[in-house]
């Protein structure tokens, strides 16, 4: 061994011997809050001489089996098993910090030392909230402003969770930034600071902006400041209204809940007459009433009339609303007739009705094009009992058409196709009489008169060849009257 690699040798090893044993500590952190007590384990594989504690504001502890004290007590099964434990019977405030059990151990010349951090929970102030300005440098908002929002917890120990609110709903990560921790190291107290940004809505109107912290310490273990949105906005627009069921002769009343902020100022345009609240037309028979103020900005505004009229169903009646930041006209149409019943369907309902028409449409299109082609659960299988009467290059041509070509005829729709090979119960009658009775003027039985079809096959049969003929090329027929003798043979 040469003398570098023993001097690094050396180093090492003085190293090890200068830090001794590794001490396995059990928790590593520990959160406790004042008045609680808390349990710490130290321990390592050997056997222990002793074991001294040092705690945050207590002096220096010799701990065993054997030793009691009234503020930390030893824990463990003892010494030989290589256990230092103990238990801070009530901790304080003054024990926040760094804890720390010595080992003395028989083969080490140094202690063997073990950490714990120990945090004592300290209540964080009340949360407190700062908000930007509005438009007009006030703090009253318009539709649409950007506000400007920030909550501070300050001196906590640990440092207290942040959440925002608007009334009971939270708001996310779209609208809430990261939060900025500093940290006051002499008492090792934090305090948190987190923003939040927001484009103002009709619906923030009378909310409750909250700033929630969470925080063990907390009596209920959160505290929370809030301050209430006042968002300025002109009557919303909303579609012409439509009411139902008023009945001719008897009392009606015409309502509009509609929404603004600041009140609105309304007024009722009938024909050529204008009314405001708590007035009344020319005749009596209209009213106006005072506007309800339903809270969060909407309000309920009514018309009444003592006697409905079938004029009153075929007028149209316009209720002007407005205030400082704008103004709208709500027209109302009422009618005798009952409210239709329907399912209102939304964008998704009609999408769905409309692909599945689409869907029934192609289906119905595949049974055709089946049906047309004698494809799939229309193929017809060959009928064996004609299989005589078909000639070989008929057959031939049937087999070798493509596949592949679907010809699609629009006779097919509307005509049947005769078999070659008909019957006589298919021939009118008439018809039928004509073709008998020619050969039927000699002497013969007519019954024993009848039409005889046959084939011609104009190859001898051994030069037969098997021949495949295109689409395009025909086959030909002959057809042989055969009108029976006196002499023949039945």
């Amino acid at each position: 061994m040469t003398l570098d690699s023993r001097a690094l040798l050396a180093v090492v090893a003085g190293f090890v011997f200068a830090q001794g044993a590794q001490v396995e500590v059990v928790p590593r952190e520990a959160l406790v809050l004042p008045g609680q007590n808390v349990t710490v384990m130290c321990r390592v594989g050997v056997p222990l001489q002793y074991c001294r504690v040092e705690i945050p504001n207590m002096r220096p502890l010799n701990l065993n089996a054997k030793l009691s004290n009234p503020d930390v007590a030893y824990y463990g099964s003892g010494l030989s098993a290589g256990q230092c434990g103990f238990t801070i019977n009530k901790v304080t405030e003054k024990n926040n910090g760094p804890v720390r059990c010595m080992l003395g151990i028989e083969t080490e010349a140094t202690e063997s030392t073990g950490t714990v951090q120990l945090i004592v929970a300290k209540a964080p102030r009340i949360p407190e909230m700062d908000l930007s300005r509005g438009t007009d440098s006030l703090n009253i908002y318009k539709l649409n402003d950007v506000l400007q929002a920030s909550c501070v917890v300050r001196d906590g120990r640990p440092v207290a969770n942040i959440s925002w609110y608007l009334n009971e709903e939270p708001l996310y990560n779209s609208e809430v930034s990261m939060p900025t921790i500093m940290e006051l190291a002499k008492e090792n107290l934090q305090t948190k600071v987190q923003n939040m940004t927001r484009v103002l809505q009709a619906t923030d109107n009378g909310k409750s902006l909250r700033c929630v912290a969470f925080h063990p310490a907390y009596p209920e273990g959160r505290a929370e400041t809030s301050r209430q949105l006042d968002v300025k906005y002109a009557p919303l627009p909303q579609a012409d209204l439509h009411k139902f069921g008023y009945i001719v002769g008897q009392p009606g009343l015409i309502t509009v809940v509609l929404e603004a902020n600041p009140r609105p100022i309304i007024e009722w345009e009938i024909g050529s007459e204008k009314l405001r609240e708590n007035q009344n037309d020319q005749t009596g028979r209209l009213e106006a009433e005072e506007v309800k103020d339903m809270g969060s900005g909407r309000f309920d505004v009514s018309l009444r009339i003592a006697a409905i009229k079938k004029e009153d169903t075929e007028r149209t009646y316009t209720l002007r609303a407005y205030n400082d930041m704008g103004s709208y006209d709500y027209t109302v149409i009422i009618s005798t007739s009952p409210e239709p019943e329907g399912i209102e369907l939304g964008i998704g309902g009609i999408i769905g009705i409309v692909v599945s028409i689409l869907v029934v449409l192609f289906v119905v299109f595949l049974l055709v094009f089946a049906k047309v082609t004698s494809r799939w659960c229309f193929s017809e299988q060959p009928d064996t009992r004609n299989l005589g009467e078909s000639s070989d290059t008929e057959s031939a041509d049937v087999r070798h058409r493509d596949p592949h070509k679907f010809p699609i005829k629009l006779t097919q729709f509307f005509k049947k196709s005769k078999d070659k090979v008909a019957s006589t119960e298919d021939v009118e009658p008439k018809k039928l009489d004509e073709e008998v009775k020619e050969p039927l003027e000699g002497d013969g039985d007519p019954k024993e008169a009848g039409l005889v079809y046959a084939e011609l096959d104009l190859v001898s049969p051994s030069s037969v060849k098997p021949v495949v003929k295109k689409d395009d090329e025909k086959t030909e027929y002959a057809e042989i009257v055969y009108t029976p003798q006196d002499g023949d043979k039945a």
